[in-house]
């Protein structure tokens, strides 16, 4: 599941580049 939640832009992610969440 990690996979979908790198690709999935959050609302509260907006500022940050979709798929760097784990990083």
């Amino acid at each position: 599941v990690t996979e979908i939640i790198d690709v999935t832009p959050m609302p509260h992610n907006g500022c940050r580049p979709k798929g760097r969440r784990k990083v």
